[in-house]
C-alpha cells in the first residue's frame, strides 16, 4: 500500500510505503507523481517504509520503469525506514535516476525532511510566478523566536501581491472537546481575557516593528486548530501562513499546529520552517 500524506508543501511528495507493494498500488501512485512533475516541473520525494515487505514481481517492474520514464524529473528522494536491509533500496535506485537518493533511519526523520526543504524554495517560486496573486493573507504565530521568519514570509507575501494582512494568535484555552467533532466548551477566566489582551498588544507591536501598522491583528481564545481555518473561512482569507517549528521537521507538519490547518483549512497553508 502507498498512502499520501497531508502534507502541502510545493515541490515535495510525501508517502507512506507499508506491506507488500503491488501494480495497483502503482496505478494509483505513478499518476499522482506525474501530476506533480506536471504542475511543478521537477518534484522532491519523502517516502516512509512502515512494515514494508518489497514488492511483487509486477510492481518492481513498475518501479523500474518509473525510473526509467522519469530520469530527470526528481531532485532529491529521501527513503526513511527502521530496517537495515532498506538502505539497499536507495543504493539500488541511484543508477537510474539524476536525483540525489538518500536513505535516513526512522529516528532521523527530521533531517531527511530539512535535507528534502534545501530545494524546495526553487519550486516555490515557480509555482508562484503563474498563481493568482493572494488577496487576504493571514499570519498565525505563537510568540516564541520561531515566529519571525513566518512574520517574514507572510509580509513578503503580502507586499508582492498588495495583499489584505491579518496577524493572528490563538491562546491556547484549557478546554474540553468532543470526542467526535469539533464541539467546544470553553473554561472562560479572567485569566484568559488577560492573556487574549495582552496578545494582542504583542501582536500590534510586532506589525510596528516591522513597518506593517495598517495590518489587523486578531487575538483570539481556544484551539488554535479549530480558530485559526475558522477565522479564515470567515473573512476570506486565502493564504494561511505558520510555523513548523516544535516537534521539528516532518513529525511537526503532521502533528502540530500547522499540521492540523493542511487537514481542516479550506484555503491554502504556507508552512515555514524554524530558521527559514
Amino acid at each position: 500500500m502507498i498512502e499520501e500524506l497531508p502534507v502541502q508543501e510545493p515541490g515535495i511528495g510525501v508517502f507512506k510505503a507499508s506491506g507488500k507493494l503491488t501494480d495497483a498500488d502503482y496505478q494509483q501512485f505513478v499518476p499522482r507523481l506525474e501530476e506533480m512533475i506536471h504542475e511543478y516541473g521537477k518534484i522532491s520525494v519523502f517516502l516512509e517504509l512502515e512494515d514494508f515487505h518489497g514488492w511483487e514481481p509486477k510492481a518492481a517492474w513498475d518501479d523500474f520503469t518509473l525510473g526509467l520514464a522519469h530520469p530527470q524529473d526528481f531532485e532529491r528522494i529521501a527513503i526513511v525506514g527502521d530496517k537495515t536491509w532498506e538502505h539497499w533500496i536507495a543504493l539500488l535506485a541511484r543508477p537510474f535516476t539524476h536525483a540525489r537518493v538518500r536513505y535516513f533511519a526512522l529516528s532521523d526523520r527530521n533531517a531527511a525532511w530539512d535535507w528534502l526543504g534545501q530545494n524546495a524554495l526553487s519550486a516555490t517560486n515557480q509555482q508562484r510566478s503563474t498563481q493568482a496573486p493572494y488577496r487576504h493573507v493571514l499570519i498565525a504565530i505563537d510568540f516564541s523566536t520561531a515566529a519571525a521568519p513566518v512574520v517574514k514570509r507572510g509580509l513578503a507575501i503580502d507586499a508582492r501581491d498588495s495583499a489584505r494582512l491579518t496577524l493572528i494568535h490563538v491562546v491556547d484555552e484549557t478546554i474540553f472537546e468532543q470526542e467526535y467533532d469539533d464541539t467546544i466548551l470553553p473554561r472562560e477566566s479572567e485569566e484568559t481575557t488577560r492573556q487574549v489582551e495582552l496578545a494582542h498588544t504583542h501582536l500590534q507591536r510586532i506589525l510596528d516593528t516591522a513597518g506593517s501598522p495598517e495590518a489587523e491583528v486578531v487575538a483570539l481564545a481556544g484551539r488554535p486548530k479549530i480558530e485559526i481555518p475558522r477565522y479564515a473561512e470567515r473573512h476570506d482569507a486565502d493564504l494561511i501562513v505558520v510555523g513548523s517549528h516544535g516537534q521539528g521537521g516532518l513529525g511537526a507538519v503532521l502533528g502540530s499546529t500547522a499540521g492540523s490547518l493542511l487537514h481542516r483549512a479550506a484555503c491554502d497553508v504556507l508552512v515555514v520552517r524554524a530558521g527559514a
